[in-house]
């Protein structure tokens, strides 16, 4: 665009302004110089007069061609400025084209590194919420066994003492046996619940010698059969003690994972917001590259195909002023010529006057 208008403008210059007055539509003619050339010499026309011809159209290559120089020096610098502007602006957007496609691979890349690390931090995120509901699961499974298996120790406990307290009663003379029988059943289901049946063993052994016994009360053997009661009883309690501290000891290894776990999915959620984050800013990152690439790509090939016509134009110029040069050198040799052939007419004619004019001057 500037080019074209700097070629306007010159036009305008050369057609406003005398010295540029290049006017191609009369074309000077050498075949017409040299037939007025011929007819003076026919009407016999002095020397100067002939060569005054060949002068002016002399005169007339020369100015044109000052003119020509003028003209052609406006357009090499004009070519000159084209050039330098097109160039740079061709290595402006290659440049930004260069360094937006660089950024725009980095950015793809690390996007397709982040879309990867977001997958495998989705996959076990995944993974320890699946952990974290088996463990919840099982704890909830576990903590309904140890509930089941407390309220078992303490039916079994509660039946050791209701035992007790029919033997007292038994030994005080106001319990029966058919009661020992009664506790008997409850007290052998208690010890498969909680699956201590080697323990009450000896303890349903005295039982049915009291029953053997019955009406034959010995009140040592009562002693003895209160004894392995309470001795069973201390036994089963520090059993449930156990159970409850084995208990204990699983719910705060529960506890213990369950906070591990925890701590993991945090972390994971955490590594997935800021990998969102990150692909959320190299998206944007892709768009403005991808969008500044596009735009230095269309002034690249935009300049570049102005930079060509330009060039294609400048060596137009340059064809045009070396071929109109060499034209006008080549009628300024022709002119000289026939000033030389005018010239030596001229003195073969002079000679040959001279020469008639002794012969007239020696025959008088």
């Amino acid at each position: 665009m500037r080019l074209a208008l700097c070629l306007l403008v010159i036009l305008a210059v050369a057609s406003a302004t005398p010295k540029f007055n290049l006017d191609y539509s009369k074309k000077r003619s050498m075949t017409a110089v040299m037939a007025e050339v011929e007819a003076k010499l026919k009407n016999k026309s002095p020397l100067d007069a002939i060569l005054n011809v060949l002068r002016d159209f002399r005169d007339a290559v020369n100015t044109e061609q000052v003119n020509h120089d003028e003209i052609y020096n406006v357009q090499v610098t004009e070519c000159d400025s084209e050039n330098a502007f097109r160039r740079a602006e061709v290595t402006d957007a290659s440049n930004v084209l260069r360094d937006s496609t660089a950024a725009l691979n980095v950015a793809q890349t690390s996007k397709i590194r982040a879309t990867n690390q977001q997958e495998v931090n989705q996959q076990q995120y995944f993974s320890a919420q699946e952990h974290l509901n088996s463990v919840l699961s099982a704890a909830e499974t576990e903590a309904g066994y140890f509930k089941r298996r407390g309220r078992d120790y303490e039916d079994a406990l509660h039946a050791i003492d209701e035992a007790s307290d029919i033997l007292a009663a038994i030994y005080s003379g106001s319990g029966s046996f058919a009661e020992i029988s009664r506790v008997s059943k409850s007290m052998l289901q208690t010890a498969f619940n909680i699956k201590e049946t080697a323990k009450f063993a000896p303890v349903f052994y005295a039982f049915s010698q009291l029953a053997a016994q019955e009406g034959q009360l010995d009140e040592s053997a009562l002693e003895r059969v209160a004894q392995l009661l309470e001795t069973l009883r201390g036994n089963i309690q520090e059993a449930y003690n156990d159970f409850t501290e084995s208990n204990a000891v699983s719910v705060a290894a529960f506890n213990d994972q369950k906070d591990r776990i925890g701590q993991t999915i945090a972390r994971l959620e955490a590594q997935n917001e800021r990998l969102q984050n990150k692909l959320d800013s190299l998206n944007q990152q892709i768009g403005t590259q991808s969008a500044i690439a596009q735009t230095a790509s269309g002034k690249l090939q935009r300049n570049q195909q102005l930079w060509d016509q330009a060039q294609a134009l400048c060596s137009t110029f340059a064809n045009e002023y070396n071929y109109a040069t060499q034209a006008r050198r080549n009628e300024l040799q022709l002119v000289a010529e026939l000033e030389e052939m005018v010239e030596a007419r001229f003195n073969q004619v002079e000679d040959e006057n001279h020469e008639r004019n002794q012969r007239l001057a020696n025959q008088a």
